[in-house]
C-alpha cells in the first residue's frame, strides 16, 4: 500500500483505561517490516502517561488507525482504515527493537534528539485494512486482511518462544 509511505501522520483510536470512552490522537509514523511477522507494521513514539499509552500498555493491545489525504475535491478522495495490535517495541526483544527505532528514524531524523527516557516506540501490525481511492472509481474500495502477528506468530523478547496472547 504505498499511501502508508505516501504519508506521514496516522489517527490512532483506543479506548481510556475504563474501556468506555473512545480516545483518538495524531502520531508521526513510519512503515517497517520484521523477519517472521506477515504483517505490515507502522511504528510511532509517544509517551507511557499519555491517554493512548496508558490505554496501549505493553501490548498486545487492539486498535483502529486512519490515514488520508486532505482534500477538498470529491473525486481525489484517498486514505486507508485500519485495525491492528500494538505493543511497545522492546517486548519484541533488542534486535527487533532496534531495527524499528532505525526505521522511525530513518523516517524521522529530527525526532532522535527527542527520543528520551520517557519516550517508547510503539509498533502496530495491521490486521485488516481497507483503501478508498476515489481516484480509481467514486467510493471505490480494497481490503486487505493479515494474520494476526503478535498473538500468534510473533516470538517476544527475552528468551520467550511462545507468542503474545
Amino acid at each position: 500500500m504505498r499511501l502508508l509511505q505516501e504519508r506521514w501522520v496516522l489517527a490512532l483510536a483506543t479506548l481510556a483505561p475504563d474501556d468506555r470512552l473512545p480516545y483518538a490522537t495524531p502520531l508521526f509514523y513510519a512503515v517497517a517490516a520484521l523477519p517472521g511477522c506477515p504483517a505490515p507494521l507502522l511504528v510511532f513514539a509517544s509517551r507511557a502517561d499519555t491517554c493512548h499509552g496508558r490505554a496501549i500498555a505493553d501490548g498486545p493491545t487492539a486498535v483502529a488507525a486512519a490515514i488520508y489525504l486532505e482534500t477538498e475535491t470529491v473525486g481525489e478522495v484517498r486514505g486507508v482504515q485500519l485495525r491492528g495490535d500494538v505493543v511497545v517495541s522492546t517486548r519484541l526483544g533488542p534486535e527487533a527493537a532496534a531495527s524499528l527505532r532505525a526505521a522511525y528514524l530513518e523516517r524521522h531524523p529530527v525526532a532522535a534528539a527527542h527520543l528520551g527516557e520517557r519516550d517508547l516506540l510503539y509498533a502496530l501490525a495491521i490486521e485488516w485494512a481497507k483503501l478508498t481511492d476515489n481516484r480509481i472509481g467514486f467510493g471505490k474500495r480494497l481490503v486487505w486482511t493479515f494474520e494476526p502477528a503478535w498473538r500468534r506468530q510473533f516470538p517476544v523478547g527475552s528468551g520467550e518462544e511462545t507468542a503474545l496472547r
